[in-house]
């Protein structure tokens, strides 16, 4: 770290990256790509099922369906977010897979699912996306963060269809 003659530290980045962009270590592309994107996903992919299939079929739940269709596409969605080598893309999909299957077996019990997949992953994904995202990080543990950002997405997609009845 180089300081100029202020009190405000400068930090070193590529061509690429500008200060603007860069903020405690946690940067504006991470963001889209790793928090945003795969929670849009599971928002558009719940309110589908919120709108159209749960209501016909009575199964899957919006956030079963989020993570059933995240799962499905996970080699899209490796391409699109992660952009690592393409012979990874499975260590993505287990990731997604592995708090993916938890999270389907929470919102099957009933008992307890708001809170453990809802306001439960909630925290975590937190907790996640504030500590992961200053690190190059693996594909397994990728697909994880997406996989509580897809849960979270959904249930929040299919409460708003659910409140303002799309």
């Amino acid at each position: 770290m180089a300081e100029k003659n202020s009190d405000i530290p400068v930090y070193a980045s590529s061509s690429n990256d500008s200060q603007l962009d860069r903020a405690d270590g946690i940067d504006f592309q991470t963001g889209i790509r790793h928090i945003i994107a795969p929670a849009l996903f599971g928002m558009v992919v719940g309110i589908l099922f919120q709108e159209y299939i749960t209501p016909e079929y009575n199964w899957p739940s919006p956030p079963q369906g989020a993570i059933l269709s995240s799962i499905i596409l996970s080699p899209l969605l490796y391409f699109v977010l992660v952009r690592d080598k393409a012979s990874r893309w499975f260590e993505y999909t287990m990731g997604l897979a592995t708090p993916g299957t938890i999270f389907f077996m929470i919102w099957f019990s009933g008992w307890g699912a708001v809170f453990c997949g809802g306001y439960g992953a909630l925290l975590l994904w937190v907790w996640i996306s504030t500590s992961w995202g200053r690190y190059e990080l693996p594909p397994f543990r990728y697909g994880v963060w997406h996989a509580f950002a897809v849960d979270i997405g959904a249930f929040s997609g299919a409460l708003l269809a659910y409140s303002i009845g799309l």
